[in-house]
């Protein structure tokens, strides 16, 4: 079934910056319980409805990715609809290396080249520090060791290395939110409003906004996590921003900072 412009994205404008959430895989529904530790398991359980996305901003004058997705050919059709070719990406911003956030990097037609060539990179420099290891790659599929190993050759000379909270651009800060997996990263963009504040996985439904004692199983360090979830959403409350995860329910809005 064709999917409509508004099932495929959603378009924003929020102070002088327009965006657009880009759907990239059809919704998913996940029992909360199998996210929670046998202690705190609900009765009864909850499903919840997770999407997956990744985001696009226009951005004083910059074209601004978080995220690529899964499938770049897709995603680079999605920007051609709102007038942006790949080539005219400057900026990617990646929360962590989870497929779903980076397979969308590279095209699948033809040799898998990169989505945007023109564009930088930015990424925890202990990540990409793992990333350049062999024995990083031993325990990986072969489909995703060939993936990373193509990334890191395509990148290498396009990579801005974060050490801890850092400015990329002018109104572009990049925003350490470890946990989910090790070197995950939010981002703020400064706006004439209130600031956008793409938190990627860091929450990955909004009902462990609501309760910030739940650890996610689903994160590498799950206790970390909630840390770094503190954090972002009081960091989130502070600034009003407007807050965007790339799971949270269509279209990926977090509409109350509990």
């Amino acid at each position: 079934m064709t999917q409509s412009i508004e099932e495929r994205m959603y378009l924003f404008d929020h102070g002088n910056t327009t965006g657009a959430v880009l759907r990239v895989l059809s919704d998913e529904s996940r029992s909360l319980n199998s996210l929670l530790p046998e202690a705190l398991r609900q009765t009864p359980d909850r499903q919840l409805s997770l999407s997956y996305s990744c985001c696009y901003l226009h951005h004083r004058n910059r074209n601004v990715m978080i995220d690529a997705g899964i499938d770049g050919d897709s995603v680079l059709a999605s920007l051609l609809e709102l007038g942006v070719s790949g080539g005219e990406v400057e900026l990617v911003c990646i929360t962590h290396v989870d497929r779903d956030h980076v397979a969308g990097l590279l095209l699948q037609i033809g040799d898998g080249q990169l989505t945007f060539p023109n564009a930088q990179y930015a990424i925890d420099a202990m990540l990409w520090d793992e990333l350049r290891k062999p024995e990083t790659y031993e325990s990986l599929p072969k489909h995703l060791r060939r993936l990373f190993q193509r990334l890191k050759v395509l990148i290498e000379d396009k990579v801005i290395l974060c050490d801890g909270e850092t400015e990329l651009h002018e109104g572009i800060t990049f925003v350490p939110c470890p946990g989910h997996r090790p070197g995950h990263a939010a981002y703020q963009f400064d706006t004439s409003k209130t600031p956008i504040l793409h938190i990627g996985d860091a929450i990955l439904h909004p009902i462990f906004a609501e309760h910030l004692d739940w650890p996610n199983t689903g994160d590498s360090l799950p206790h970390q996590a909630m840390k770094s979830r503190v954090l972002i959403l009081d960091r989130a409350r502070a600034l009003g921003a407007l807050t965007l995860g790339t799971h949270f329910p269509w279209p990926g809005l977090l509409t109350r900072h509990a």
